[in-house]
């Protein structure tokens, strides 16, 4: 594997993830990846699961707290796979950097919200079912 790959967690935006190697659609197919791409975070893009900038014009909110948690782990394919009307699971050396002081990189998946109403942004907590989150 060549750069480190990373998933930034902007604040009010996107998923900006650099150096994926696999994004796989809820249909099991294999979407493009480019050296850097952002990933829709507040559930109202029109290009999803890639982000459109519509979370600027809706006034998505998603500030995460500072805070101090980092785990290492070197081994496994970088890939995310999205869930029809569900989350994002991230899997392999993937590293999330949350805020300056915050990050995780993990080998066990994880799973980051999509739809925008997760209490517990930027993780999923199951909030797409109690809203009707929906792909379409």
């Amino acid at each position: 594997m060549s750069d480190k790959c990373c998933i930034n967690v902007f604040d009010d935006g996107p998923l900006g993830i650099e150096e994926l190697e696999t994004l796989t659609n809820s249909n099991g197919e294999e979407l493009e990846v480019k050296k850097r791409i952002a990933l829709c975070r507040c559930g109202a893009s029109q290009t999803k699961p890639f982000c459109d900038g519509t979370h600027k014009k809706i006034g998505f909110s998603s500030k995460i707290e500072k805070s101090e948690s980092d785990q290492e782990n070197d081994e496994g394919r970088r890939a995310i796979r999205v869930f029809m009307n569900g989350p994002y699971e991230v899997s392999g050396d993937i590293e999330l950097n949350i805020n300056d002081e915050m990050s995780l990189s993990n080998n066990d998946p994880y799973y980051l919200c999509r739809c925008g109403a997760s209490e517990n942004k930027p993780f999923c907590d199951g909030s797409h079912k109690k809203i009707n989150f929906s792909d379409e």
